[in-house]
C-alpha cells in the first residue's frame, strides 16, 4: 500500500512537471515514469531533444537503452576486475542526481513554494504513518461527528505547543483542512519519553480519546520511524572511510594530522593490518565545511591562516588530489563552505575548485545528495539541522551527536522544523530527498 501511495504521488509529479515544461504526455508514459527512480532525468533528456509529446514508446526505448549501457559497462567492468589484483578493482556506484538541488534549483521562495513543500511533507509522513502503524486517521474536521469518550487516531502536523496551567503538555495539530488540540496527560509515564522529543512542524501519528468537539486526550503517539530491515551484505570485501570538517585555513585545521590521513589512505603509514585494509578502500565521503570560509562569524578573520577563500580551496584541492585515483571521492557542501548557508546546498561551484572537477574519481555533489555504491544507496548530508535538535530536544548534546541521529531517524525528515537557527530553501521533495529512506 505504501509503495502504491507513494507511485500515485509521483505520478501526480511527474504530471505537475510536465506541465511546467510544456510537455504532452500520455497516460501509460507517465505509469512507466513512476517506476523510473531518474524520471526527471528522462522528461529533461526529452526537452534537451526538442521533444514535447511524449508517448508509452518513446519513455520505453529511452528507458531500455539506458539499460542496455549500463549492464554492458557492469559487464565489462566485472569481467575487467576478475582480471585485476584487489589494489586495481573496479568500483561501482551510480550518483543519484535526480536527488541533488545543483543546477535545479527552480523555486521562487513565494508563499506558493511553502505552501507546496510543507503539503508534501505532511502528505508523504502521513502515508509513512498510516501504513507503518496501521493508523486509521479521520480528518481533524471529522472529530465533531466523533461521539465524546470514543476512542480516535489522527495525523497532524504541531503547529503549536504549550504547557497548560496544570502542567499538562497541549499540542495543536493541523492536516490539510483543520486543527484540533492534543493534550497529553503529565502523570502519563507512557509517553513522558515522547513529551520532550516533539518539535514544531512535526508530523505524528495520535490514539487517544475525544473529550470534547476539538479536543482529544492522547494515549499513544506514533512516529514515522526506519522500520528495522536485515541488513543487506555484499558478496566482496569492500571498505568505506568518511571525513569531514577539515576546516582548511583555519588556525585550528589540524594541519600534521590531514598529512598523517592522506599518507595512510596511500599506504605508506600505519599497521600491516592497516595497510592490507588500506587496499580495500574504494570510496571516500569529504562530508562538508571542506574549508574555514571568510565571515563565517564575527571576528573569524583573525582566527584564518588562510585569509582568502580561494585559497583555502586551493591547499583542500591539492590534499584531496593526493589521494589515490582508485578510490572514488565524493564531496559535499557544508555551512563554512561557500554555497548558500540555505539547505539545500548545492555543490561547490567549478571556479573554486577546478582541479577537482577536473580529476576522474572527484565527485563534487550537494548536500543533501544519494550516492548508490555496491548496490546499497547511502545518503550524504553535512548534518545542519541537527543543531535545531540539539537547542530543541531535551536529553540531546553535542557530545553525544549518535542519540540525535536516532531522533532524526524517528522523524524521517531533514527539515525537522522550519524557522529555527538552520534555514530552508522550498524546492521540490523529491529532487532533495528531505523526507529520509522513502525510497530506499
Amino acid at each position: 500500500m505504501l509503495l502504491e501511495s507513494l507511485q500515485k504521488s509521483r505520478m501526480q509529479e511527474i504530471v505537475d512537471f510536465a506541465s511546467d515544461k510544456k510537455l504532452i504526455i500520455d497516460k501509460d508514459a507517465i505509469e512507466i515514469l513512476a517506476k523510473h527512480d531518474d524520471w526527471r532525468g528522462v522528461l529533461e533528456d526529452m526537452i534537451g531533444k526538442n521533444i514535447f509529446f511524449v508517448t508509452r514508446e518513446i519513455i520505453e526505448k529511452r528507458i531500455h537503452h539506458t539499460k542496455i549501457s549500463l549492464v554492458e559497462a557492469s559487464g565489462q567492468a566485472e569481467k575487467s576486475s576478475e582480471k585485476m589484483s584487489p589494489k586495481y578493482w573496479a568500483p561501482r556506484f551510480r550518483i543519484m542526481k535526480e536527488h541533488d538541488v545543483t543546477g535545479k534549483s527552480y523555486t521562487e521562495g513565494t508563499v506558493q513554494d511553502f505552501v507546496k513543500l510543507f503539503r508534501d511533507k505532511f502528505l508523504t509522513l502521513k502515508n509513512i504513518l498510516e501504513q507503518r502503524h496501521t493508523l486509521r486517521a479521520k480528518p481533524i474536521k471529522r472529530l465533531k461527528y466523533v461521539r465524546d469518550k470514543e476512542e480516535v487516531e489522527i495525523v497532524g502536523m504541531v503547529y503549536r505547543k504549550w504547557e497548560t496551567k496544570a502542567g499538562h503538555l497541549a499540542l495543536e495539530l493541523e492536516d490539510l483542512e483543520d486543527r484540533c488540540v492534543v493534550v497529553i496527560p503529565k502523570d502519563d509515564r507512557y509517553l513522558e519519553n515522547d513529551k520532550g522529543k516533539i518539535m514544531l512542524d512535526d508530523v505524528i501519528g495520535v490514539s487517544g480519546v475525544k473529550i470534547n468537539k476539538d479536543m482529544v486526550i492522547a494515549k499513544r503517539i506514533f512516529w514515522p520511524d526506519l522500520p528495522q530491515r536485515t541488513p543487506k551484505l555484499l558478496k566482496k570485501e569492500v571498505y568505506v572511510a568518511s571525513i569531514s570538517d577539515m576546516h582548511v585555513g583555519s588556525k585550528l585545521f589540524l594541519e600534521k594530522a590531514f598529512q598523517r590521513f592522506v599518507e595512510w589512505i596511500n599506504g605508506n603509514a600505519g599497521s600491516d593490518e592497516d595497510k592490507r585494509m588500506v587496499k580495500k578502500i574504494r570510496y571516500l565521503f569529504v562530508t562538508g565545511d571542506n574549508v574555514d570560509g571568510v565571515g563565517i562569524y564575527p571576528k573569524q578573520y583573525d582566527e584564518l591562516n588562510i585569509k582568502n577563500v580561494k585559497e583555502q580551496y586551493e591547499v583542500f584541492s591539492n590534499y584531496i588530489l593526493q589521494i589515490p585515483e582508485r578510490i572514488q571521492i565524493f564531496i559535499i557542501p557544508g555551512q563554512h563552505d561557500s554555497v548558500r548557508w540555505a539547505e539545500p546546498q548545492p555543490a561547490i561551484p567549478e571556479k573554486l575548485v577546478p582541479k577537482l572537477y577536473e580529476a576522474e574519481n572527484v565527485h563534487l555533489l550537494g548536500s543533501p545528495s544519494w550516492v548508490e555504491i555496491e548496490g546499497l544507496k547511502v545518503l550524504l548530508y553535512h548534518g545542519s539541522c541537527l543543531h535545531d535538535l540539539f537547542s530543541n530536544i531535551s536529553g540531546l548534546s553535542y557530545e553525544k551527536p549518535q542519540y540525535a541521529i536516532i531522533e532524526l531517524l524517528r522523524k524521517r525528515d531533514l527539515m525537522p522544523a522550519y524557522g529555527l537557527k538552520q534555514p530552508y530553501v522550498p524546492e521540490q521533495r523529491d529532487l532533495v530527498m528531505r523526507i529520509i529512506g522513502v525510497q530506499l
